[in-house]
């Protein structure tokens, strides 16, 4: 059993493309989530928790290094994150922790540590520029995640299903033999999971238990086109999401992530049981999260990429020794994860710049919750100009270049149907949550050095591939992959 260090161990877990109101601790009214909602039961429920950016490896790399987009200059799923940016991973092991991660970060490039000393997987997808796409004439159309990808949902095994498998095995694993030592250093240990992210497909077993009566629709009205802001219009073209999926179909999508939910939650249950049976827990800070939502037919949109809260709000949980229970209706960022951790375990960041906040006095319950402010921008997948959105209090506001901003009430109006930008009533806020989404952020630099990256990459994936990436079959490993990445094939037992 391990014994009571000085400093906690730090268990981070991910799903991926949760979206936050299909979980039963954020009012899912059939969701069976019990492990995510029993880990919320011992801790702090972040109810206005935003991703910093909507699509996975922006996100991922903002997240990690506490810096907004535009700054590590990660742009889309196809952008790489340069190695000379410190991550709070970095922090955590110049602290004489030992940094590991397990599961999806989906880092481009071939640095696939970014201050993890060890991986005990591969990831899911490539670390090449293969998903680069041209935005500078207008969105492009993706063949991917569009409309017709929806209609493929259903019942059934997909080899995404695969990784998460490996990913859960191979973390209880670890965990065993990080419970079997006597003498070791603390350690934060990142275990990730792919699902719930599309395909919009559960295995027999998790779809059956669930029935048609057990999923919600969207509710759209009918003028729903035409209230909508000038991106969403890109989001469209992006996903061909020129008309709405029929009910039939929405419901088998829908239904088919309440499976994968329930599955992710399945694996989440075993690592966080596995956890308490080796007394790894007695000195165990736990987080949940995801990198993002999923828009789930919400205004006719399905996938990320959009501003709304079902692709931008995210779950995050925390519990453990000193961490108080509850529900904080704050506006907080996964930008202010890597600070926040780094206070409550006493480490020291390798860099003090950052845009996040440390909030750890709010999870100690020293001090109490106030509006706080989270800012999100995208320059990914669907998007011709890239834009920002910030949420304070109540009220979120979303900026575009060369176009009137959209604001809404989530209070009043928590669909976001009626955009107050022009309301005489909300022009103070309006122009305040203007200047400080335009605080430090030049909108025509990003969208020029975003195109231009775009142009680098298409430019070097002309040369002949020095190889043919194809989704391995783990435990297979990837071709850009040595065996110091793979440390988990050589674990102390």
């Amino acid at each position: 059993m391990a014994g009571v260090r000085d400093k906690p161990d730090i268990l981070l877990l991910m799903g991926d493309e949760h979206p936050v109101f299909m979980t039963g601790c954020y009012g899912h009214r059939s969701v069976r989530t019990p492990a995510i909602d029993r880990h919320a039961s011992r801790g702090l429920v972040f109810d206005a928790a935003y991703c910093p950016s909507p699509i996975c490896a922006p996100s991922r790399a903002a997240m990690m290094t506490g810096r907004h987009v535009h700054t590590v200059e990660v742009w889309d799923n196809a952008s790489p994150l340069r190695s000379d940016w410190p991550t709070f991973a970095h922090s955590f092991s110049a602290a004489g922790y030992r940094t590991i991660l397990c599961g999806k970060m989906h880092f481009v490039g071939p640095d696939q540590l970014h201050g993890f000393g060890e991986r005990w997987t591969q990831d899911i997808y490539p670390a090449t520029f293969d998903w680069t796409r041209s935005n500078r004439a207008g969105p492009a159309v993706n063949s991917g995640q569009n409309i017709d990808r929806v209609f493929e949902c259903g019942p059934g095994w997909t080899s995404d299903m695969d990784y998460d498998e490996e990913v859960a095995f191979r973390a209880e694993y670890g965990l065993r033999q990080l419970g079997r030592e006597r003498r070791r250093p603390p350690f934060l240990l990142c275990v990730s999971f792919t699902g719930p992210h599309y395909p919009y497909r559960a295995p027999q077993p998790w779809w059956d238990l669930y029935t048609d009566d057990d999923v919600d629709l969207p509710q759209i009205p009918e003028d729903y086109r035409e209230r909508e802001h000038e991106y969403v219009k890109w989001l469209r073209i992006h996903g061909q999401f020129d008309r709405l999926v029929p009910d039939n179909v929405a419901r088998d999508a829908r239904h088919a992530i309440l499976g994968r939910i329930s599955l992710l939650d399945h694996y989440l249950g075993r690592i966080l049981d596995l956890a308490e049976r080796t007394g790894l827990a007695e000195n165990l800070i736990t987080v949940y999260t995801s990198d993002h939502g999923d828009m789930m037919g919400e205004h006719g949109l399905w996938f990320k990429n959009a501003a709304y809260e079902w692709s931008s709000r995210v779950p995050l949980i925390v519990s453990g020794p000193g961490v108080r229970s509850g529900r904080i209706a704050e506006a907080v960022s996964l930008l202010d994860l890597g600070p926040t951790l780094c206070s409550l375990a006493q480490v020291a960041p390798v860099t003090p710049e950052t845009d996040g906040r440390d909030l750890s006095d709010l999870i100690r319950g020293q001090r109490g919750p106030g509006p706080g402010s989270a800012i999100m921008e995208n320059y990914g997948e669907g998007v011709w100009r890239g834009w920002r959105m910030i949420r304070r209090g109540n009220v979120k506001l979303t900026y575009v270049p060369g176009c009137e901003p959209e604001l809404y009430d989530l209070a009043r109006d928590p669909g976001e149907w009626n955009d107050l930008a022009g309301d005489p009533a909300y022009r103070t806020v309006r122009d305040e949550l203007t200047a400080q989404v335009l605080d430090g952020w030049g909108p025509d630099a990003c969208d020029e050095a975003r195109w231009q990256s775009e142009e680098r990459r298409l430019a070097i994936l002309k040369c002949p591939p020095t190889y043919h990436w194809q989704q391995p079959s783990p435990p297979v490993p990837h071709p850009l992959w040595s065996d110091r990445t793979r440390p988990i094939d050589n674990v102390n037992v």
